[in-house]
């Protein structure tokens, strides 16, 4: 019988997962390496700690959590994460409300909101939350009337703006679009239901509970709360720009702030199962689907499953790359990366989790590319100029991939690489086909399988990321009109959906002008397949596209046309003179 005992308990030794020995001096090192660029008083800030088994084993902090005073960041610094990283405290909410039998996640959401337009008879909160309920979008749709995606829209208009959509985006409880709709709903949908406001609820049922005193889902975004730091962004190495874009919306009033030291108890309550946010995000797995259009386990509402080594690893992030929690049960380990800068940083914890589990990487074959300038003549760059698309373009928006096209052409003895309608850069030559970036650290290296092939482009990006992206020009031409042809296609159009009008209209140099009374005049550009390219912004400096489809009647006249996007699979104008 001793013998029996001896060897049950050898046995669940050889059976138990591996507890790595963490050498906190390599770890801190490691640490040091990932965040090197931003250990200085003149870079936004980060705060990571690592835990194994509830114990810390190490904290760390870089940067700054305001620039402009000097204030230094640390693991109270209060930090607000992006709007799909709230997805999961929002969604959180709604699986306890289930559990207290206040609603289910199959109740439909007509319901609550009867006034939802017919063909949402069968929504359920469960799609909303899967993103498959086929509501519009607010911010794609609502740019199309909008100047900027942060003029304040109240609950009467998203409302409104619900129940006056004439059909869905997709196929209700089956097909997938992300939706900001979606959430801002939801939200509603769980006020009515508690008869309480979503954030004083998260306060009284999750927040203080766990004792996140610093943890909020603010419903004034102006009112002053310490230690709260700015966010910036970049748009040029080693320069910081503060984030002034924030949305004020349904879809957008889900935003949570929070601090690294809060993040430890919600780690906490995730790794222990017996925990009521342990059992609602087990019932938010065993409902939600993953993304369709993603490859691997990717969830809507801000969990992922993925692989580090042997081990499997659930991430708490949204579709930005701000990975704000992640951690790996099977060895006892979560990792807390907090920051104010507005840019994904998945790679560098995946390399703390090599770090600690010596899991042997293997090396990234990039290339060795010049850098040195090479002299340019006119007629040599002729053969690089042209419209380029990205390929293999997927995306968490939905199935439609999106349309990225870049511009290359030659002026004077320089080749421009056009990113934006106001922003260009030309690049250096420094190689027999091969242009660099002149301040990333990034080479486009030309190709063609022979001469009257679609020139390619390898684009290798060797900066904080190594990533390889590809181009292809457009052989065919964009489709072209005579000025009777585009005549044609002028007039005043009208949105039932957004009871709006455009009205186009043909300018002195032949081109067509979208004219909308409350934004700028925009060309309306021919492009490829009988299409055309509208630029839109989100907001300022941040542009997008739409693509338009004019259609005809029987008798070959303009009636109408059809907008569509990654997040806008149809919206349709009317023809009205």
């Amino acid at each position: 019988m001793r013998y029996l005992f001896i060897l049950v308990i050898a046995l669940s030794f050889l059976q138990a997962p591996a507890q790595s020995i963490i050498n906190k001096a390599k770890l801190d090192k490691k640490i040091d390496s990932l965040f090197q660029s931003f250990n200085n008083q003149n870079s936004p800030g980060y705060a990571i700690t690592v835990l194994q088994n509830g114990k810390v084993i190490t904290k760390k902090t870089y940067g700054m959590a305001n620039l402009e005073f000097g204030i230094p960041f640390s693991h109270n610094t209060i930090v607000g994460i992006t709007y799909s990283e709230g997805r999961e405290f929002i969604s959180i909410a709604a699986a306890l409300l289930e559990q207290d039998g206040v609603l289910t996640l199959n109740d439909k959401v007509s319901r609550y909101f009867p006034k939802l337009p017919a063909w949402s008879e069968n929504v359920t909160i469960l799609d909303l939350l899967n993103h498959s309920s086929g509501f519009c979008d607010e911010w794609a749709t609502l740019v199309l009337m909008q100047a900027s995606m942060s003029n304040r829209l109240d609950v009467s208009q998203f409302l409104n703006f619900l129940y006056t959509q004439p059909t869905p985006q997709v196929e209700p409880g089956k097909g997938y679009m992300y939706s900001n709709s979606d959430y801002g709903l939801l939200r509603l949908i769980l006020e009515k239901a508690s008869n309480e406001n979503l954030s004083a609820y998260l306060k009284r049922k999750v927040f203080e509970p766990l004792g996140m005193s610093s943890t909020q889902m603010p419903n004034n975004k102006e009112v002053v709360i310490a230690n709260h730091a700015f966010s910036y962004y970049s748009d040029q190495p080693g320069k910081y720009n503060v984030w002034l874009r924030d949305k004020t919306s349904p879809g957008g009033n889900y935003q949570v702030l929070t601090s690294a030291n809060d993040l430890e108890k919600w780690a906490a309550a995730h790794n222990d199962p017996t925990t009521f946010i342990a059992k609602a995000s087990t019932r938010l797995k065993q409902q939600s689907r993953p993304i369709p259009v993603l490859r691997g386990t990717d969830y809507p509402f801000g969990q992922k499953l993925k692989h580090i080594g042997n081990y499997a690893m659930i991430v708490h992030e949204g579709v930005s790359g701000w990975r704000y929690l992640s951690r790996v049960p099977e060895a006892g380990l979560s990792i807390i990366c907090l920051g104010n800068y507005l840019g994904g940083y998945d790679e560098k914890i995946d390399a703390l989790y090599e770090e600690i589990f010596q899991l042997k990487k293997l090396p990234v074959t990039a290339p060795k590319l010049p850098v040195k300038a090479l002299p340019t003549r006119h007629n040599d760059l002729v053969k690089y100029a042209g419209t380029y698309r990205q390929l293999n373009q997927l995306t968490f928006q939905s199935s439609v991939e999106p349309k990225l096209y870049q511009e290359l052409n030659v002026i004077g003895d320089s080749l421009y690489l056009h990113f934006a309608t106001t922003d260009s850069i030309a690049l250096l030559k420094v190689g027999d086909n091969i242009f660099k970036d002149p301040e990333y650290p990034a080479w486009l290296v030309f190709s063609q399988s022979h001469k009257d092939s679609a020139m390619h482009v390898t684009i290798y990006n060797q900066g904080d990321y190594t990533e390889t992206w590809h181009w292809k020009r457009e052989t065919t031409t964009k489709t072209k009109y005579t000025n009777a042809q585009l005549q044609k296609f002028t007039g005043k159009y009208y949105s039932k959906h957004l009871d709006f009008y455009w009205t186009i209209v043909m300018n002195d140099a032949g081109e067509l002008v979208v004219k909308r009374p409350t934004i700028a005049d925009k060309i309306l550009e021919p492009f490829y397949n009988d299409e055309f390219r509208l630029i839109i912004e989100f907001r300022e400096h941040e542009e997008s596209r739409v693509w338009i489809n004019f259609e005809y009647d029987k008798a070959g006249k303009v009636n109408g046309f059809n907008i569509q996007n990654s997040r806008l699979m149809h919206h349709q104008f009317d023809k009205v003179n």
